[in-house]
């Protein structure tokens, strides 16, 4: 057995926590938690709990702690993602002396001047400003080691700020802050390893740590990769007992078959995979039908003679020995799973030799042929959309980290982009191109080159609306993390003359709207539409107004009818006005409409200050070659809610109509 220490075993604890080793239907619920992260909202007491569940303190902690008491500030420095700032930061802020502190992220966009003013007004806050992202652009001329002394406000409000940040940047711009400096000395290996074992109910953890296999190497691993080896030890340990019903005590079988499991899992199963590819007489057929064994994740492939000739001819191969022999001559399923040391079970699917396998052998492959990365990818994203629904849904989650390994690899967007082109196409893909960019943006190394990416996709002409339509919603999941950037990129979306980004623009404003940290952002956005003179960004905020139009309260009144003071707001008069002036009015605004006209119709209080919005909707306005136009599509609109409304009956709703048509 041969363990080795991995780069990628050093993510954990990263900047985002969407790691890219492993999906298993866990993204969603990483990037969701990763945006309320980078939000500037409170960090939940229950996830920081569970983030230092199986923390073991650095050997510096109590300078730290002291350091950190002095100064209110502490700047924790390391070179690599997974030497445990993260972990540290999140200790010291919460066991900071004085009352319990809620934490949060400092909430800026990448490469933005910090100013020490943005964190006042927060009692008791635990701040963290994480400036690891590998394109972390702070220029040397942003005096932030000066900066960092202007801690009068965080006195006040008894507050703390811990930095993290690498050592390269921080050369650059952490002039005149040396006092504030830390860098953290990971805990004993062999300790955490221990402590990780037994808080996951492992049992005799110390033999674990002590075993030769172990502790020869543990000493050179980072926390991180400490905690990814204990994880695949408990996944190893939990298997064998599951499969075999026997225990794992030392001395016994048992304990030798997880240890080797578990070593070849964190070796990434090079060994075997290189002994198994290398035997004598091993076919390109039979090196495909591992790989799609692997894309499969052991469940059963359909067709799958059909789905090796495929894949053979999307990499070349023109051989016989790449493709199925007729008949019996070739090895059967049963053959080729054991091959590869499977087990078949009766259902078809197949039992890997241990945790982490498929994933192993996709990265084999990586490595072995990287001229065939290429066509291997665009091979299985055609695969997600040719499989039945949920085989295609699946595969594309445990697609999503191959992808963005890629472009991590690549430095390069053009397969994401054409991925989340083709799934964007795709009713039950959409969401999953969705989640992909999102994880993607978040990531640590390659999250600003995708950010850039993306919004030179949002204005390009050959964009084609369905990735666009997705764009829309990623940048409204992104907004609470990057709000200046992504409510930008939404109206640069809006220029798009496109069938239905306009209407997907709305949908992602009316949802922010209810961010009321995010509501003041949004209103000022909308307002410069409204403003702007090109029609694209006028009929955009007219869409995303249609539908903040159509909100209610709990009495059924449109919530944009009142504003702070008990008046309708201007800017609710000329969102009126701006969808009167379309060429004709749209599905949104018809519904919108009956919504106003039902709500005046049946309530004497809302009557007068409905009807007074359209009216000034319609007439007050210095462009009064455009009156004529607004007053053809309210009568539009009054005609439709007489066929359409629910207020009131026919003959009631037409003797309303005739009074605001007479009033207009």
């Amino acid at each position: 057995m041969k363990l080795q220490a991995t780069d990628a075993a050093g993510r954990r604890g990263g900047y985002s926590s969407v790691h890219a080793d492993t999906n298993h239907g866990t993204m969603i619920g990483q990037w969701f938690e990763a945006v309320r992260r980078h939000s500037g909202a409170a960090l939940p007491p229950e996830w920081v709990a569970r983030e230092l569940a199986d923390y073991s303190p650095i050997e510096n902690e109590e300078e730290a702690a002291l350091l950190l008491k002095a100064n209110q500030v502490i700047v924790l420095v390391a070179d690599n993602l997974g030497s445990g700032r993260w972990t540290a930061a999140l200790r010291l802020l919460t066991t900071a002396p004085g009352e319990l502190r809620t934490l949060r992220r400092v909430r800026r966009e990448t490469g933005e001047a910090f100013s020490m003013e943005g964190l006042q007004g927060k009692k008791r806050t635990g701040w963290i400003l994480d400036l690891r992202e590998t394109e972390e652009g702070l220029p040397a001329s942003c005096d932030f080691g000066l900066e960092l002394h202007q801690v009068g406000d965080l006195r006040d409000d008894d507050s703390y700020l811990a930095v993290l940040v690498g050592t390269e940047l921080w050369e650059r711009i952490g002039h005149g802050a040396g006092e504030l400096v830390l860098t953290p000395k990971p805990p004993d290996s062999g300790t955490l390893f221990t402590a990780l074992l037994r808080s996951a109910g492992v049992t005799h953890p110390e033999a674990w740590a002590g075993d030769h296999r172990f502790r020869k190497l543990l000493p050179q691993l980072l926390p991180g990769q400490v905690w990814d080896w204990a994880r695949i030890l408990v996944q190893s340990d939990s298997e064998y007992r599951a499969s075999t019903g026997r225990g794992t005590e030392p001395g016994t079988d048992g304990f030798e078959e997880v240890a080797k499991a578990a070593g070849n899992a964190v070796s990434g199963w090079m060994d075997v995979l290189a002994t198994w590819h290398s035997r004598p007489g091993r076919t390109s057929y039979d090196r495909n039908y591992l790989l799609l064994a692997a894309v499969n994740d052991g469940a059963p492939i359909d067709n799958v003679h059909l789905q090796i000739d495929s894949l053979s001819q999307e990499f070349g191969e023109k051989d016989e020995r790449s493709a199925p022999l007729a008949g019996q001559q070739g090895p059967g399923l049963i053959q080729l799973a054991r091959q590869i040391e499977a087990v078949p079970r009766a259902d078809g699917h197949l039992i890997f030799p241990g945790p982490g396998f498929a994933e192993a052998v996709v990265r084999y492959f990586w490595q072995d042929r990287p001229e065939l990365t290429d066509p291997f990818t665009k091979w299985t994203a055609q695969l997600c959309l040719k499989l039945k629904h949920p085989q295609g849904t699946l595969l594309a989650q445990r697609m999503a980290p191959w992808i963005l390994h890629h472009a991590q690899a690549t430095r390069s967007t053009r397969l994401l982009r054409l991925v989340a082109k083709d799934w964007s196409e795709n009713g039950n893909l959409a969401p999953h191109a969705h989640d992909l960019l999102v994880a993607a943006i978040l990531d640590p190394e390659i999250g600003q080159r995708v950010r850039n990416a993306t919004g030179t996709w949002a204005v390009g002409e050959d964009t084609p609306a369905p990735l666009l339509q997705t764009l829309a919603r990623v940048f409204q999941s992104l907004t609470p993390a990057h709000p200046k950037q992504m409510l930008r990129r939404l109206g640069e979306l809006a220029n798009s003359q496109k069938d239905g980004v306009a209407d997907a623009v709305g949908e992602a404003i009316n949802a922010l709207w209810s961010d009321d940290e995010l509501g003041t952002q949004v209103h000022s956005t909308l307002n410069s539409w409204f403003d702007s003179d090109q029609e694209t960004l006028q009929r955009t905020a007219s869409s995303a107004f249609m539908h903040l139009a159509l909100r209610r309260d709990l009495g059924g009144e449109p919530t944009l009818l009142a504003g702070p003071h008990g008046e309708t707001p201007d800017w609710v008069v000329r969102g009126w006005r701006t969808a009167l002036e379309a060429a004709e009015p749209g599905l949104l605004a018809r519904r919108a409409c009956i919504a106003w006209l039902d709500a005046a119709a049946t309530q004497k209080s809302n009557t007068a200050p409905i009807i007074t919005v359209l009216v000034r909707a319609v007439h007050e306005t210095p462009t009064d070659h455009l009156r004529g136009q607004r007053f053809l599509n309210l009568v539009r609109l009054a005609e439709y809610w007489l066929l359409q409304g629910e207020a009131l009956d026919a003959e009631a709703r037409n003797v309303f109509r005739a009074e605001l048509l007479r009033r207009t």
